[in-house]
Parts: structure tokens; sequence; C-alpha cells
């Protein structure tokens, strides 16, 4: 902040900055909350094309039926040498947790942070996993 010629006291303090008049302004100018939340609505809904081999003898509806019943939509085949090559959307899953984790946080309804720790081994998995609920005020890596 210095080098863009704040004072010392602004470069030691961003929220002087964050919290004036002019950066509120300059926010809604530059990035307009009506944009904001159109990109952010696109991330909640976001998909992602997958690719999938599926055996030769696999009839094509059952393909279909397999993929809508985990919210994707086949959009290609082709069948080669090695089986039947699908191409489907797929939610992004990942895009659209950290959608929903942010649009919590700007609400204000996201104020504990959840921690694990181990891995669970397949659906029946032996390893034990340990989840805490951490205050996010109290954990300074929030």
């Amino acid at each position: 902040m210095r080098q863009a010629g704040y004072t010392a006291a602004s470069a030691k303090n961003p929220k002087l900055l964050t919290d004036s008049l002019d950066w509120q302004e300059a926010m809604e100018k530059y990035l307009p909350d009506v944009e904001l939340l159109a990109r952010h609505r696109d991330l909640l809904e976001a998909k992602k094309v997958e690719h999938v081999v599926y055996p030769f003898g696999l009839e094509e509806m059952v393909i279909k039926e397999l993929l809508e019943s985990v919210g994707c939509t086949p959009r290609h085949h082709e069948f080669h040498q090695n089986g039947v090559h699908v191409w489907f959307w797929a939610p992004d899953q990942g895009a659209r947790a950290k959608a929903l984790d942010l649009a919590y946080k700007l609400k204000g309804k996201m104020t504990k942070k959840v921690e694990h720790s181990g891995t669970v081994d397949g659906l029946f998995g032996s390893d034990a996993l340990t989840i805490n609920v951490v205050d996010a005020e109290h954990n300074p890596q929030s």
C-alpha cells in the first residue's frame, strides 16, 4: 500500500481505507452487487464436463439413467475399442461448495469453522474420522 502512495498508518491498518466512503463507492462502481450476484448464481449452479468409459453391452438407456440419477446430463457418446466413451455435464461440487461457503459468510450465518482429521477408507472404512467445530473468531487460521 505504501508503494501505491498510502500513508504509513493506512498501510498498517488497511481497514482505514476499506471502511471509507470512497472505498465503498469504488467497490460499487467496479464490482457492482448486481453483477456479483449474477456470477454467484452461476457458481451455485456450476457444471463441468466429465468423461467415463462404460463396457460394451451396457444399454444406452441404462447409461443415461445412471448419469441422470446422480444429477448428470449425457452430452455425447462414441464407440471405441475399449468401450463406450460418454461425455456428460456433471455438477461442479467444488465450485458449488465454495459459492455456498461464501454465501453463508456474506449473510453472517457461518460463524464456526469445521475441521476434520483422518480419512474414511471406502464406504465402510475402518479409519477414524474426527470432526471439530471451532469458533472462527478464535481461530488464527480463518
